[in-house]
């Protein structure tokens, strides 16, 4: 047992983007903190050393908006009260949610680059409070930046801490980064819970977690360590300058612990050169237990897994254009662009009053702000792909009838016309050649190249007005890695493999029956393998919908009661009386073979839905099932349950899954305490017995549950029930923050693919990517050069990843290239020209040593599950 010498105190105002107040105000009084700090600072600066203030600035986000719009004076005030020890500054851009994908996740540490090489600040710590968790690749961004301490301040509600707790590891990020973790209290412990601040309460409060810590023979150190926000806006508060008159009041009294103010960097350096030796490690992901909220509402969640996949490939084709000459990335409008998908990745949802009022103008308001970050970040993806492709097009032929680019010339019966031009550009943004089945896109007048892209949206919609619209053609062929090809309209998928028959499709791969009574696959059987993959769970069947609500009239209470005189805050009940139906009447259409695709749609009649309808779909040649629904929600603000299952005739199941963008394996690749109840896919999971297994890609939703339902279970250890995924579309179980209900139509769909022996994570990997991202397809340009070509290609047997993107230096791209193997590996590009120079580089592009250019070539040696960053440049600038 350790003595509790001195208590620091890390003061801060938690961040929400919302919840307390509407977006765009909680950034304005970010802002306003930051002065009210600075104002602090100065006044106590003649306080005894303890007690003269110091705030953290928790997210850059925040931050670098205030200093954007600083004035001069502003910035160096705060730039020496920096300086001085006095104001700190955390590395991560927001408390995240484990939704961002690598990119994002290394976007979100761009701020970095501007508080640093713009405004001269030194950034070593990084703070998540709020949130259970956060991917473990931020340990290995986080020690590569220089940022070598990170904070925990979790708040259990609905979830875990790891161990040790209050305690200290070296966190191991997948390719071997280390931090040096402090999994701590409550962010707003300091104040809320120990009393500090408050002469009336800290007597009462704050011995018991004193004298708890000495009586604790795990807890090795001679302080108690909390971070205190606003007693009264413990979310979104201002500093209270009550604090430092109590501290200075504390420590001229006889008590029997000091009280000092510490930064977060402080408190790192501390715990760092104090305590080395009680120190161990601990490596895996912190599996956020919060991302099971983000189901409060699916379609926004889907737009913005969307939004991801577009913003990636905008860039690639951005970075194909530069390396070429032909720059058009605005840096600026790209930063714009992920902040907006970063923000509704962000943890706060919506108001605090989401449940409770969730009609309320503060409550709707929030919920509009919230979304509209989804839709923006994927609109302004669209365009950038858009304008991306018509550029990259415009060298490589003619549009089609001379001088049409202007729809609102021509008539409607004009502007729809065929041009004659025989040929699609297709475009691929994967490194890899793909054998692809496209749609034709509409014929635009010889303008389809200015216009979006028709391959995201929907051909029937009547956007533009009243038309005609032809039956939808399909265009089969090859098309290189990170290139194009023109492929002639004339080469139509074939079906000489496709059979439909009642309740039945097949192709060269699978054959699948449909059962009448659920709508789920009855058979999928793989005729490479010669097994029949379709199993069940709990009677339900691969593709099933069920519907899940509470028998109860405690409601959300029946799944976890919220006592904020618990420790924890919360009691999670395992005997919640839950009630789950699939559908009550299924009528299953004509199976049909048009296109190149066998297809036949179930609709059916059940719980929680106006209406509900899905369609399987093979293509031919092609070995990946279609798995599509759509729900025609209705609202319920009782807590309610979409699940649509995936069970599988496997043996003892293994499971494998893209955990934020890391293959991973639960348990295993998992701190203890981190979430096992739920898991948020990045694009894929597997689940195999070692002789074979299936990959599924839900496009949709993030979210699901391993081995069986495990709701209500508050495991620490995944115990699988058997081979089954369920897949967790829909959920409204909390009590704030997230919507009490959704409704209106809302797309599930999933890709799956079976696979003889254990789950290879590449080829995971690349059929997820290839489900993720189609190609993009454009019509009425007549090619007048090569009818193909490419930028770059991987070394098809390497196990990596590669994406693109315009480097933040003029004249140069920046390549991720991500290892997907647990071992070391060598990654071979190849470029359509020699690239003039590569370095390696951070993960914030500042150039590092060379790499050599072998002709065409380049090698990239990368540590087991790293994810490297190189820069090329193929101009003379």
């Amino acid at each position: 047992m350790t003595a509790i010498r001195t208590i620091y105190l890390c003061n801060h105002s938690h961040t929400d983007i919302g919840f307390t107040d509407y977006q765009d105000v909680a950034f304005r009084q970010h802002a306003d903190f930051i002065r009210g700090a600075l104002d602090l600072i100065e006044a106590t600066d003649a306080y005894p050393e303890g007690a003269r203030y110091s705030w953290t600035c928790e997210t850059t986000g925040p931050l670098l908006r205030y200093l954007r719009s600083a004035s001069a004076e502003e910035i160096r005030r705060f730039q020496h009260w920096h300086r001085a020890g006095r104001i700190d500054v955390a590395a991560m851009n927001y408390n995240l949610t484990p939704l961002l994908n690598v990119e994002q996740m290394h976007r979100s540490l761009y701020p970095l680059r501007a508080l640093r090489d713009e405004f001269g600040l030194t950034v070593e710590s990084a703070m998540q409070d709020d949130v259970n968790g956060v991917s473990w690749l931020f340990a290995d961004l986080l020690a590569e930046l220089g940022v070598w301490f990170y904070t925990a301040a979790i708040n259990p509600i609905r979830g875990a801490r790891p161990k040790p707790f209050p305690g200290a590891f070296w966190w191991e990020g997948p390719s071997g980064g280390k931090v040096l973790a402090w999994n701590g209290y409550h962010y707003l412990f300091g104040r809320s819970q120990a009393g500090i601040g408050n002469f009336d309460l800290v007597d009462r409060l704050l011995p018991r977690w004193v004298h708890g810590l000495e009586a604790d023979a795990s807890y090795p150190y001679d302080f108690l360590y909390c971070e205190a926000t606003h007693p009264v806006r413990v979310d979104n508060g201002p500093p209270d300058r009550r604090m430092a008159d109590f501290v200075r009041r504390w420590n001229e009294e006889d008590r029997p612990w000091r009280m000092e103010f510490k930064t977060v960097t402080e408190f790192g350096r501390l715990l760092r050169d104090r305590h080395q030796g009680a120190i161990g490690t601990q490596r895996g992901d912190w599996t956020d237990h919060w991302t099971d909220g983000p189901g409060s509402s699916a379609y926004e969640t889907g737009v913005n897994r969307q939004a991801h996949e577009v913003l990636g490939a905008a860039e690639a084709l951005e970075a194909w254009l530069r390396a070429t000459g032909r720059d058009r990335y605005d840096a600026a409008r790209a930063a714009h662009d992920y902040e907006q998908a970063i923000l509704y990745d962000e943890h706060t949802w919506g108001a605090y009053s989401s449940v409770e009022a969730p009609d309320s103008l503060f409550t709707r308001a929030q919920w509009n702000r919230k979304a509209s970050y989804a839709y923006t970040a994927v609109m302004e993806g669209h365009d950038r792909l858009a304008r991306a492709a018509r550029d990259l097009a415009r060298p490589l032929g003619t549009p089609g009838p001379e001088g049409i680019f202007n729809l609102g010339d021509l008539q409607p019966e004009e502007a729809f016309k065929p041009s004659g031009i025989a040929d699609v550009l297709v475009i691929n943004t994967l490194p890899w050649p793909r054998a692809v089945i496209v749609e034709e896109p509409e014929p635009r007048g010889g303008a389809a190249p200015d216009g979006m892209l028709d391959c995201f949206f929907n051909r029937g919609s009547g956007w533009g007005g009243a038309r005609p619209i032809p039956p939808v053609n399909r265009v089969a062929g090859q098309v290189p890695a990170m290139g194009y090809a023109f492929l002639p309209l004339a080469d139509a998928p074939g079906d000489a493999d496709l059979k439909a028959g009642p309740h039945s499709i097949e192709n060269a791969h699978y054959r699948i029956e449909i059962d009448p009574a659920s709508g789920g696959i009855a058979i999928l059987l793989d005729k490479d393998l010669g097994h029949d993959f379709a199993g069940r769970y709990e009677g339900w069947r691969p593709g099933d919908y069920i519907y899940e609500t509470v028998d109860s009239p405690k409601g959300r209470d029946a799944i976890a009661s919220f006592d904020f005189s618990n420790p924890d805050f919360f009691t999670g009940f395992r005997d919640t009386p839950w009630r789950r139906s699939g559908a009550t009447s299924v009528e299953i259409g004509q199976a049909t073979i048009a296109n190149g695709r066998a297809s036949i749609t179930a609709t059916i009649r059940a719980a929680g839905v106006a209406a509900a309808r899905v369609t399987y779909a093979l293509d031919t040649g092609t070995k990946a099932v279609h798995v599509d629904w759509l729900i025609d929600k209705l609202a319920h603000e009782a807590p309610e349950a979409v699940f649509v299952a995936f069970p599988f005739n496997l043996g003892a199941p293994r499971f494998m899954l893209d955990l934020n963008g890391i293959p991973a394996v639960p348990n295993d690749d998992q701190l203890d305490g981190a979430a096992k109840d739920w898991y948020p896919l990045q694009r894929w999971v597997d689940v195999s017995d070692g002789a074979r297994g299936v990959t599924l890609v839900p496009l949709d939703a993030p979210l699901v549950h391993l081995g069986g339902i495990t709701t209500g279970k508050w495991a620490r250890t995944l115990e699988p029930e058997g081979p089954t995924i369920m897949s967790w579309a829909l959920n409204n179980h909390w009590m704030v923050n997230f919507k009490a209900s959704q409704d209106g139509r809302i797309p599930l769909r999933y890709r799956l693919t079976t696979h003889a022996g254990d789950v290879d994570p590449v080829a995971a990997a690349r059929f997820a990517a290839e489900a993720s991202m189609p190609p993009v397809v454009m019509r009425d340009i007549a090619p007048t050069g090569a009818r193909e070509g490419s930028f770059f290609a991987v070394d098809p047997d390497a196990p990596v990843l590669v994406t693109a993107k315009p480097g933040e230096e003029a004249g140069f791209i920046a390549l991720r290239v991500q290892n997907l193997k647990a071992g070391a590996t060598r990654a071979r590009l190849r470029f359509a020209t020699p690239p003039k120079e590569a370095r390696r580089a951070d993960a914030l592009e500042h150039p590092g040593e060379a790499i050599a250019v072998t002709g065409t070539e380049i090698a990239v040696d990368l540590a087991p599950l790293a994810v490297d960053t190189v820069l090329l440049r193929f101009g003379d600038a």
